[in-house]
């Protein structure tokens, strides 16, 4: 079968014939239809998480995964369309047993320490899949950027005030589920193409350009000048970081969700005297796949995806890094 496969950090994946995947117990061989490019996979092919992952090339990344059951199902029949929860837990500990996997100290992420979706087939364990509907390209997006999305939304409710920062999939996702659900949300980005696209949507934006030595948390309140209940950093660099905690509102909560290496520097005053909360946003739990799914089929968003061909994937990876895609890049491995 066909395959991109991940040799060296800072060389472009290689498209290549590899062996059809070996079923283990309790898995299932899925005919991937659809395989989102997510930033986390730029982010290991440049070799910015060294150290952060254990991760033993070669090996075929794409974690944000829909397709069709070719074999071994119990839960599932041949021909079912499904879309996969990529962390993989122990099933023993105490986040597994909650429905939590992501946060399993033995996690193993399909795409990343095993073999993922870049590629015609893949095996991956039937309880950690779930039955969709739909064409694919739409719905791949929600493994990974939707269900990060659900999550970092999580409990705003009505008439809260929200400021997004960042343009990407997952921040556009969040967006208009915010909007959907009657929150008052405003985005931040440096992209226009990418602001002007969430203008068309009826999200208002700002364009958060360094200006006269102030940072992006500066420029967002420059232009809003009202503080937040909330603030989703889907970016997490030292840029959209620093002094972000100033635009909350008393009892106000910081949820970081990017992860671009920045530093957040509180002063535990701020923190104390307004009653602040910061919280990391890591995926989203078995509940939230459901939740996510549901408030797709409610037509609550577009996941806006941009499709590639699997001999494609090196181009979608450059426009990724250098900010082109407005939405998610989508790799389809299968020509039929």
């Amino acid at each position: 079968m066909r395959a991109a496969v991940f040799h060296e950090e800072g060389k472009p994946l290689s498209l290549e014939e590899v062996p059809y995947p070996e079923r283990k117990e309790g898995e299932v061989i899925l005919k991937v239809r659809a395989a989102g490019l997510c930033h986390g996979d730029v982010h290991l092919v440049l070799g910015e998480w060294s150290g952060d992952l254990q991760i033993s090339p070669p090996v075929i990344l794409g974690h944000e995964i829909v397709g069709d059951v070719v074999e071994g199902g119990k839960k599932f029949k041949d021909g079912d369309r499904v879309i996969l929860y990529s962390s993989i837990g122990c099933g023993k500990c105490k986040y597994c047993l909650s429905g939590k996997p992501q946060f399993c100290e033995r996690v193993s992420v399909v795409g990343v320490q095993r073999n993922g979706g870049f590629a015609e087939y893949v095996s991956v364990p039937e309880d950690y899949l779930f039955k969709v509907d739909g064409d694919p390209i739409h719905l791949a997006p929600l493994a990974d950027a939707g269900i990060t999305a659900y999550s970092a939304v999580k409990g705003i409710k009505r008439g809260d005030s929200v400021a997004v920062i960042g343009t990407g999939a997952v921040a556009m996702i969040a967006s208009q589920m915010l909007k959907s659900n009657g929150a008052d949300v405003i985005m931040g980005g440096r992209n226009p193409s990418k602001l002007a696209k969430a203008e068309e949507m009826g999200i208002p934006t700002v364009m958060m350009k360094r200006k006269d030595n102030m940072n992006m948390s500066q420029t967002l309140f420059s232009y809003s000048q009202k503080k937040f209940d909330y603030v989703l950093d889907f970016v997490g660099s030292q840029s959209t970081l620093q002094d972000s905690m100033w635009l909350l509102s008393r009892e106000g909560e910081l949820r970081i969700v990017g992860e671009f290496g920045g530093y957040l520097n509180v002063p535990e005053q701020l923190i104390v005297l307004r009653g602040l909360k910061v919280k990391g946003v890591l995926y989203g739990s078995f509940e939230d796949m459901n939740g996510i799914i549901k408030s797709y089929q409610e037509g609550k968003f577009n996941t806006m995806p941009v499709p590639y061909k699997l001999e494609e994937i090196n181009d979608a990876i450059n426009d990724l890094i250098e900010d082109k895609i407005i939405g998610r890049a989508v790799i389809t491995p299968s020509s039929d």
